[in-house]
């Protein structure tokens, strides 16, 4: 398929019945909505299960879809509320540590051949504690940040997907930017991170 059709083109032709349509789009997305729920999940197989989840739903909806939104966003939102139902499901359940959280950084982090061992040790640290920061957020200040910051969304592209207003967006984005400044501050002071 040409890299240069755009999403709504390829929507169209699946909606003409274009199988080969919706393999593309799933192909665009996959790697970042996968991404995306691994930073909110935290587990592999869950992240795996749900990006599977999210792309069957949107198979589902698609034929009735209409372009209120980039198709992005509209695979964000379905996957940020499988989410909360994911964390809302565990909320209820004993929580359990994340067995293997380096393999799960060696997927998703590409290794630089030429970069020594002790600066990706120092590095996986420094990971591991911005992560632990970013839990201390507010479910709402969390999602906000990671869709602003790791998945690089613009506050407009945010609000359409969370169906939050532009200035709310901005409210909880500013407030995990303090609270994490306020959490990691003394890890920078004491040349942790």
């Amino acid at each position: 398929m040409d890299k240069m059709i755009d999403d709504e083109m390829l929507v169209a032709q699946f909606k003409s019945g274009s199988q080969r349509a919706f393999d593309e789009l799933m192909k665009r997305y996959q790697r970042k909505i996968f991404g995306y729920l691994l930073r909110s999940v935290r587990n592999y197989e869950d992240a795996e299960e749900l990006t599977l989840e999210v792309f069957f739903k949107a198979y589902r909806a698609l034929g009735s879809w209409e372009p209120k939104a980039k198709f992005s966003t509209w695979l964000y939102t379905i996957a940020s509320n499988l989410s909360i139902d994911y964390h809302r499901a565990k909320a209820r359940q004993p929580v359990y540590i994340l067995e293997d959280e380096e393999a799960i950084e060696t997927k998703l982090v590409a290794t630089d051949i030429s970069s020594n061992p002790e600066k990706q040790l120092e590095d996986k640290e420094r990971g591991r504690l911005i992560r632990e920061a970013v839990d201390e957020l507010s479910a709402k200040q969390k999602t906000v940040f990671m869709l602003a910051r790791y998945e690089g969304m613009q506050i407009k592209e945010v609000a359409e997907t969370l169906g939050m207003a532009e200035g709310t967006v901005k409210i909880h984005l500013h407030r995990a930017i303090k609270k994490l400044q306020t959490l990691l501050r003394p890890l920078w002071e004491n040349n942790e991170i």
